[in-house]
């Protein structure tokens, strides 16, 4: 495909930008259009999370990010957020992000990836290995809370 997708970690410069990513894509399926505009969370990246993203460039521009959150329970960590900008669609970036999130979930020791879909992603999860758990009831409507498991990383022993 020719992609040259470039993963790195975000910077608090960044923050605005994946906000605006973040409202476009979720207007881009045209459903709770009005909710969405109308909910502060929706266009904002809370600075708190910034250790915690994982942004896709392409040709210099940002075209996707994830962010994973380790869970005070132990070995659980939430995929909080996964957006690519909509003229990106179906191309991958989705899912190389998406194996980034369970990289560093398993690096810091995490042995499942939760996460809370809404009907249009949930064959993508689950597409990539999640498995329903419950459906539960979010701001917009109902969603599917999914689970995946991840191995944790190898414990290496230095000498």
């Amino acid at each position: 495909m020719g992609l040259d997708i470039f993963l790195r970690s975000a910077e608090a410069y960044d923050l605005d930008r994946l906000g605006v990513l973040k409202l476009e894509s979720s207007l881009a399926w045209g459903d709770h259009v009005e909710a969405l505009r109308a909910l502060p969370e929706a266009r904002i990246v809370p600075l708190v999370h910034l250790p915690f993203i994982t942004l896709a460039e392409q040709a210099g521009e940002i075209v996707g990010f994830v962010t994973v959150i380790v869970d005070g329970e132990e070995g659980r960590a939430i995929l909080e957020d996964l957006f690519v900008t909509p003229a990106a669609w179906r191309r991958g970036i989705g899912a190389q992000l998406l194996i980034e999130a369970e990289r560093r979930a398993r690096v810091w020791g995490a042995t499942h990836l939760w996460l809370v879909a809404n009907e249009r992603a949930q064959p993508f999860y689950e597409a990539h290995g999640f498995r329903f758990v419950e459906r539960v009831e979010t701001e917009l409507g109902s969603g599917a809370t999914l689970q995946k498991a991840i191995a944790a990383a190898p414990v290496t022993m230095q000498s």
